[in-house]
């Protein structure tokens, strides 16, 4: 009887440890499955960041600012047979590059914000004004483009930058509104 007992008790002691076992196992699963999300997420994190930093590097240059400063502030059109008469590749090949750059640009960085390589936030904070005086003086040829083309998707993810960067930043004034206070700035000087 004794021996029955004991055998028992060490077969009680080996499904004891058995199931210990098993449970050590599951929160050493849990552990390392929280730490890979913790690892993935800083990836993206950094991902996220060093692609920015290219954005930002693409943007801060000479040649992108006087891209911007042309199409903001240089051309102006009444619609796109103006525009075509004025800027098109064929009449102006400069300014037209120029519009092409930022447009191109803007619409790029529209694809990653949509597609979540990017967040929005970090975008808009950095290039709300930037991305809207662009939209403001560009989006009435974007419009009779997509009409004319029948092309409703033109440029359309530089739209939604646009889009996204006044509804966080409704504040921020028009570049008609700029534009206006630069000309008078300039005359109060005279």
């Amino acid at each position: 009887m004794a021996e029955l007992e004991m055998l028992q008790t060490i077969q009680m002691v080996s499904q004891i440890a058995g199931a210990l076992g098993v449970c050590i196992a599951a929160i050493y699963y849990i552990i390392n499955l929280k730490n890979n999300q913790k690892n993935m997420k800083t990836t993206l994190e950094t991902r996220q960041t060093q692609l920015f930093m290219q954005l930002f590097a693409q943007y801060n240059t000479k040649d992108f600012m006087n891209d911007f400063g042309r199409v903001a502030y240089q051309m102006e059109y009444k619609n796109l047979a103006d525009w075509q008469e004025k800027y098109s590749p064929m009449n102006n090949l400069d300014y037209w590059a120029s519009w092409s750059r930022v447009g191109r640009f803007f619409d790029g960085v529209g694809i990653l914000v949509k597609s979540g390589l990017i967040d929005v936030d970090l975008v808009v904070e950095e290039l709300r004004e930037l991305n809207l005086y662009s939209w403001d003086k560009m989006s009435s040829w974007v419009y009779e483009i997509r009409s004319v083309m029948k092309s409703e998707s033109t440029w359309e993810n530089f739209e939604f930058l646009a889009v996204e960067a006044r509804k966080k930043h409704s504040g921020v004034v028009s570049l008609d509104e700029v534009s206006k206070w630069m000309r008078k700035a300039m005359d109060d000087t005279k």
